[in-house]
């Protein structure tokens, strides 16, 4: 007959926890839409003056996190934009790299952000004024960037990888809204 195991004795046994009550301090799925609907009609400006503050430390976080894989698939999306002569084709590879940046973080939310701001990216605001600004010339220049970012996250700095994604960005900036 198979032995049942004795109980503890009344010392050694733990009490039961009292289950805590988790509220959501999230909201509703109506509040949660109406933020997405706010950020979805964000206009440029405040887009890339998000994107300053997040994208240069993304990069820096990607240092530290992207697989051997990872750095292979930025360095990949670097080189097909570099060979991009049109501006539709830049701009697929292009968002591909940061998107690839973005995804070497392993952070959840930051490559859920990216992926709403790079649909906001592809709307008609976006496109009129890429289409105004953006020549062959500073085609081949934020290519040169990108090189620098690509170069410092392969490369394992962090801090360049920082500085050279702020200073992509800041560029863009001044090129979409020069003062």
């Amino acid at each position: 007959m198979p032995q049942v195991p004795a109980s503890p004795p009344a010392s050694e046994m733990v009490a039961p926890q009292k289950l805590r009550n988790i509220v959501s301090t999230a909201g509703t799925t109506r509040d949660f839409l109406a933020i997405v609907k706010r950020l979805a009609g964000a206009s440029p400006a405040e887009i890339l003056g998000v994107r300053l503050i997040i994208e240069p430390l993304a990069a820096a976080t990607a240092v530290s996190s992207a697989t051997g894989a990872d750095l292979k698939g930025i360095r990949a999306a670097h080189t097909q934009a570099v060979m991009q002569s049109e501006l539709t084709g830049f701009e697929h590879w292009d968002a591909e790299l940061h998107s690839r940046i973005y995804a070497a973080t392993r952070n959840e939310l930051l490559i859920s952000l990216n992926a709403l701001l790079g649909d906001i990216r592809t709307r008609a605001p976006w496109i009129r004024l890429k289409r105004k600004v953006i020549t062959d010339v500073k085609r081949r220049e934020y290519c040169g960037h990108h090189e620098a970012i690509v170069d410092a996250i392969t490369q394992r700095d962090s801090e360049g990888a920082k500085a050279a994604m702020h200073r992509h960005i800041s560029i863009i900036i001044d090129d979409l809204f020069p003062k």
